[in-house]
């Protein structure tokens, strides 16, 4: 038995567990890395400190397949905060258009969804009504989207305006429904692992 080749088996082991780690360090390059535990979770006061790698890693920008593969790694929960989170930040800034005309549309099922989950019955109604607009399906993808807007209704911009104002009457985007819900089922928002964040 040559004495040698335990040896040469373990230099080869040795080289591809380096290997491996050079392609991991590769694919880390760049990117932040965060661990949120459900004690980080019951102590932590900032919002967007547990929606950060969320927001960073689910593509709202492409079809509506990847945008559910970007999201495979994160909970259910973890993915209404993210839509919730895209539809204030779109309706505050140009209303209920705004969400419906950018990317942030695709997210429009998981709101929904979101809004009922996180305990916000009147806003889910009143987002609801907008649905309905659509047959009670808004399309993910944004050109189908932008041409089901164009074949409303003179009043579409109206009616528009009117779920616009009861967002602005109702939520003061201080995050108090969503930060009461994480806090009551912090186990469904843990994370540890790398992302993509574009500072």
């Amino acid at each position: 038995m040559n004495p040698f080749n335990n040896f040469d088996d373990n230099k080869e082991n040795v080289t591809n567990v380096h290997n491996n780690e050079k392609e991991l360090d590769k694919g880390r390059a760049g990117k932040t890395y965060a661990k949120i535990t459900v004690e980080d979770i019951e102590n932590i006061e900032e919002f967007w400190d547990i929606l950060d790698p969320v927001y960073w890693t689910i593509d709202i920008y492409s079809s509506y397949e990847e945008y559910l593969n970007s999201a495979k790694n994160f909970t259910l929960d973890q993915r209404y905060l993210n839509a919730i989170s895209w539809y204030f930040m779109e309706v505050n800034n140009g209303g209920h258009f705004q969400f419906l005309d950018n990317s942030t549309g695709i997210v429009w099922e998981d709101t929904l969804n979101g809004l009922h989950l996180f305990g916000m019955e009147e806003l889910a109604d009143n987002f609801k009504k907008i649905v309905e607009l659509f047959g009670g399906k808004i399309p993910f993808d944004r050109e189908e989207r932008w041409e089901a807007m164009d074949k409303m209704s003179e009043d579409f911009e109206e009616l528009l305006d009117k779920a616009d104002s009861v967002v602005y009457d109702l939520y003061d985007y201080d995050y108090a429904f969503e930060m009461k819900y994480i806090k009551s089922n912090p186990e469904k928002f843990v994370f540890e692992g790398y992302y993509n964040k574009i500072v």
